[in-house]
């Protein structure tokens, strides 16, 4: 709908004057009207670009709706599903209400996951969505670190760690120690590549086997941790991706 402006009221309220005091001059009714006519079409009415602009974003509005509610529709069947999984029984009950509260927010959240990663799958972005939603309202849960699993049907199993209130998360720790083990591991490999001279080279090759053997514990320990809740939620041994 168009607003009509403090402006243009003042503007319409002259023009009215002067029909008038035309009307009263010249006793013609059809001057005046002819003025008024011309004030309220240029003032009040909408012209067809304004219309179809309009209509345009009302359209838009009611897809934006629809496909909101088509994700957190989705992600509510995924959470009342045995595909859902949680170390903590009463993530589902508060999550689900946390969706009905801020579905616009939800769609949000799985918007900017397809939009950061053309190639992720749409029940890949909700299961994100889902766990980025009990990270954002993280006081709503229990205290402890939460463990969420998501048996999805066109994409690996996937585990994602919470970290508890104080931010401490073991599945994050080992992850981050994995990942610090492998950066050493690239680190002797190169030293090595680099060594002049045979007793450079020996130090390099006991400098590498000895980093080989942390990424192989850390990666071990990953394995274990991931395969820990991979049999906690019945699932069978089977590639899992955990973030």
């Amino acid at each position: 709908m168009t607003t009509i402006s403090p402006t243009s009221n003042v503007a319409l309220e002259i023009l009215r004057r002067t029909a008038t005091e035309a009307e009263e001059k010249a006793g013609s009714a059809d001057s005046a009207n002819s003025i008024l006519k011309a004030a309220n079409g240029v003032s009040a009415e909408p012209g067809r670009a304004t219309t179809q602009a309009q209509g345009a974003i009302n359209n838009s509005m009611l897809e934006l709706k629809a496909r909101a509610d088509a994700f957190v529709g989705m992600a509510l069947e995924l959470v009342n599903s045995d595909r859902f999984k949680s170390s903590d029984p009463n993530v589902k009950a508060t999550l689900k209400a946390i969706l009905n509260e801020q579905g616009e927010v939800f769609a949000g959240r799985v918007e900017a996951e397809l939009l950061n990663d053309p190639d992720l799958k749409q029940e890949e972005a909700i299961a994100n969505a889902l766990t980025a939603t009990v990270r954002g309202n993280r006081s709503r849960f229990a205290e402890s670190e939460i463990v969420l699993g998501y048996d999805l049907k066109i994409a690996a199993d996937q585990l994602h760690y919470v970290a508890d209130a104080d931010g401490h998360s073991t599945g994050g720790f080992l992850a981050d120690a994995r990942e610090e083990a492998r950066i050493g591991l690239g680190i002797a490999r190169e030293a090595r590549f680099n060594a002049k001279g045979d007793a450079a080279l020996a130090e390099a090759l006991k400098v590498e086997e000895a980093a080989e053997r942390i990424y192989r514990r850390t990666q071990q320990s990953v394995n274990d941790w991931n395969g820990y809740w991979t049999k906690k939620f019945g699932w069978p041994e089977g590639p899992v991706t955990a973030r």
